[in-house]
């Protein structure tokens, strides 16, 4: 056996950001080495063209009869790679794990838009230089002579199609070559001014005035680099004066960088912490306690305090001089979190998530890199943060099913959460008052530690849970025939005592679909196997699925009948038949057709709070752990939806959903209540939900897991086929089906479902 070759200093091993699970030798040339090293962005050629990949092994051999090609350009300063080698650990294990393409992995990690991109250009040849070509054509040859090296295709004055270029390459007057585009999103910079001199001590003005400059100058006096654009709330139209007093020499110019922020332009208050209940305590204990990874759960019920845990965890790590993350499932969530934090903590802290711009995002990505600041706050993508000497990862309402990642590259940031802490030695705490069962099971293993929390800390009961039979409460036969009446009765108590109610139901839009009375017959999306939504305000049909908006037809396009009617009902449909029932009732509607940006959600939710709306109707979105003290009652208009989802994990989903959303009443000095309406009250999970039992729901629902077969007393891998031809894509699923059978998918305790059709087998189709 032949030794191992020796590690060579010359080489390094890149990831591109493409569809491959491999990884690609490069020639490193000896004065880019000091910058490239695992980790660290570098410029390579690839396939005719420059892109950015990530160095992640240096001095590996190279396959036997390789030719190398040459790193360009390091793209990261020296000892400052993207990713530190315990994030790029992590990426590179969570790639092989998840079955994904590191490049794509290792992009995905960090903001978008910073990377320089190789893109088509033109460069004009000596015979280009001496063609004597008129009209456009020869336009575009006299400004590429006029560059001083190759162009962007986009760039060219006037532009060239693509037949006049493949006729100029033809001809040998140009040449295809890659051209290096700057990033999108770059540091932003602003003029500054700073005064070096101090300002006279004898007025200049006429009769003994001082002169405006001579103000704006004393002003500028120790307050080190100042923003033109603050200048300029003091001093409008500042100008002249402060070119003067820079040629004079009192003032120095500068562009400095500024940080792009959504969050922090607001003034908030301090807070004063309040002082711990006993379970709190014993969390707070818990989670210090022990240095190193502890894997924690905190299961504690809704409104029990698990933030005020959070806020006290997070002070004393920072105290310490290691950092803190926090991961919360939805962006909704994110601006009342980030408020609360800096209440507590002030403004050192980094915001990440999508609904960022890319330039913000950028911002907030470099102050954690630079440990200007050491906390950060986010949702699913905010795991990959770099966070410096992490000490504490938090996981905000763990069961929450956002935190899997649905698209591109797969993982489940609750999981990598408790991977990434074990890799750095933190503590990482999943936060919760209805954890899921995968969560229970790692209990129950010894692989996480429960702490609870079982009163709030106000003082207030958790609400009765009522459930409504409506096989026995049938509904009127009126305009709102979804409300029965112990929850017509209800609102109505609610709305004289001044106080304020939710009705939750978990579809949008008037009507679920629009169907023919003569034949029965549905409409549907036309790019999808999915009937569209009636948005009766906007007055048109709504795809859920692909977004396609379509107006209601005249007729039946099946049978040519004008006998079109809705059914089903969604949010929008409650809203307007709560308007008809209670007039004189202030009512809003929390769903992904009104509630379009964060910026209208936070006005909604003050409006909530300021007690400005009485009803509030909306799906999920109002689960979300929002704390609305004036809430005494919560409807819920049909739990059965849920329930009869084709899922595994249905009830349980179903039954933490109810619970959140049943959490949201009663959380200050007024007793609140849950109507419940079913037409199954028997389920498990609503027989669990009226104790506010989350054991005896999981008592009950695991052993069903593992008799069926089910996560997690098992693992589960999807495997979906997509393309366009319906024929093709059901071929290779049996192929694929086939091979796994023949290479033992049914046996050894592994079993093999399908190939079946998607639930949904067309979408965003032709």
């Amino acid at each position: 056996m032949s030794p191992p070759a020796p590690p060579r200093h010359d080489t390094v091993e890149v990831a591109i950001p493409v569809p491959l699970r491999q990884l690609f030798h490069y020639r490193l040339p000896a004065d880019l080495a000091a910058a490239v090293v695992p980790g660290a962005r570098v410029l390579v050629p690839f396939s005719r063209r420059a892109v950015v990949g990530y160095a992640v092994a240096v001095g590996t051999p190279p396959p036997e009869g390789v030719r190398l090609l040459k790193v360009r350009e390091a793209l990261d300063p020296v000892g400052e790679p993207t990713f530190a080698p315990p994030l790029l650990a992590l990426l590179r294990w969570m790639a092989d794990y998840y079955r994904a393409p590191l490049g794509e992995v290792l992009r995905g990690a960090h903001p978008t838009g910073i990377n320089a991109k190789g893109v088509p250009g033109l460069a004009i040849t000596d015979a280009g230089r001496a063609a004597e070509i008129t009209g456009a054509t020869g336009a575009a040859l006299a400004w590429l002579a006029r560059q001083s090296g190759p162009s962007p295709v986009d760039a060219v004055e006037p532009p060239l199609n693509a037949g006049q270029i493949k006729r100029l390459v033809d001809d040998g007057l140009v040449v295809r070559e890659s051209v290096i585009a700057a990033p999108r999103v770059e540091v932003r910079t602003e003029r500054a001014v700073r005064a070096v001199a101090p300002p006279p001590t004898v007025p200049r003005g006429r009769g003994g005035k001082p002169l405006k400059r001579d103000a704006l100058h004393g002003w500028l006096v120790g307050r080190g680099e100042v923003l033109v654009r603050d200048v300029r709330e003091v001093f409008p139209s500042p100008a002249a004066h402060l070119k003067q007093l820079i040629d004079e020499g009192a003032l120095v110019a500068s562009e400095v960088e500024v940080i792009r922020d959504p969050y922090f332009g607001e003034t908030v208050p301090r807070d004063t912490p309040p002082t711990l209940n006993a379970g709190q305590r014993r969390a707070v204990d818990a989670i210090l306690g022990a240095p190193g990874y502890q894997g924690l759960l905190l299961h504690g019920i809704t409104g029990s305090g698990k933030t005020e845990v959070y806020l006290h965890a997070i002070e004393a790590t920072l105290a310490q001089g290691r950092g803190a993350l926090v991961l919360v499932p939805e962006i909704a969530l994110t601006p009342q979190l980030v408020r609360r934090f800096r209440a507590r903590l002030g403004d050192a802290l980094a915001v990440l998530h999508s609904g960022l711009s890319d330039g913000a995002r950028y911002d907030q990505w470099r102050r954690l890199k630079r440990g200007e600041v050491r906390l950060a706050i986010g949702a699913r993508s905010a795991l990959f943060a770099p966070v410096a000497d992490l000490g504490l990862i938090i996981v905000d309402e763990a069961h929450d099913p956002s935190f899997k990642q649905g698209d591109g590259v797969r993982y489940h940031a609750r999981d990598m959460a408790l991977l990434r802490g074990h890799r750095q030695q933190a503590t990482v705490v999943l936060g919760t008052a209805t954890p899921s069962l995968e969560t229970e099971h790692n209990v129950s293993q010894g692989k996480l530690r429960r702490l609870v929390l079982t009163e709030r800390p106000t003082g207030a009961r958790l609400p009765q849970v009522h459930i409504i039979d409506l096989r026995v409460h049938k509904p009127p036969e009126d305009e709102a025939p979804f409300l029965s009446r112990p929850l017509r009765e209800a609102l109505a108590e609610t709305l004289n005592a001044k106080e304020q109610a939710i009705l939750f139901l978990n579809r949008r839009g008037f009507a679920s679909a629009v169907h023919c009375e003569a034949c029965g017959g549905v409409l549907d999306c036309d790019h999808c196997d999915i009937a569209m939504t009636w948005h009766q305000g906007r007055r048109h049909l709504r795809c859920h699925y692909c977004d396609r908006v379509r107006p209601l037809p005249p007729r039946c396009p099946h049978c040519g009948q004008d006998h079109l009617a809705p059914v089903g009902r969604g949010t929008e449909r409650v809203e307007a038949a709560l308007a008809a029932l209670f007039p004189q009732a202030r009512l809003a509607r929390m769903d992904r057709d009104v509630v379009t940006t964060t910026r209208k959600l936070q006005a909604m939710l003050g409006q909530v709070r300021r007690r400005e709306i009485d009803i509030l109707v909306g799906t999920q979105m109002v689960t979300k752990g929002h704390d609305f003290p004036g809430v005494t009652l919560v409807g819920v208009l049909a739990a059965d939806a849920g329930l009869n989802f084709p899922d595994f994990r249905a009830a349980e989903r179903t039954f933490q959903l109810l619970t959140q959303v049943a959490g949201r009443a009663g959380r200050a000095d007024r007793p609140g209540r849950v109507l419940v309406q079913t037409y199954d009250p028997a389920v498990p999970a609503l027989e669990a939900l009226v104790d506010h039992d989350h054991a005896r729901f999981a008592a009950a629902e695991l052993p069903r897991r593992q008799i069926q077969g089910y996560p997690p007393f098992t693992h589960a891998a999807s495997v979906r086929v997509d393309g366009r031809d319906a024929r093709r894509v059901e071929q290779l699923a049996l192929r694929l089906g086939g091979a796994a059978e023949r290479a033992g998918a049914n046996t050894g305790g592994t079993r093999l479902q399908g190939p079946a059709p998607a639930p949904c087998t067309r979408l965003q189709g032709p």
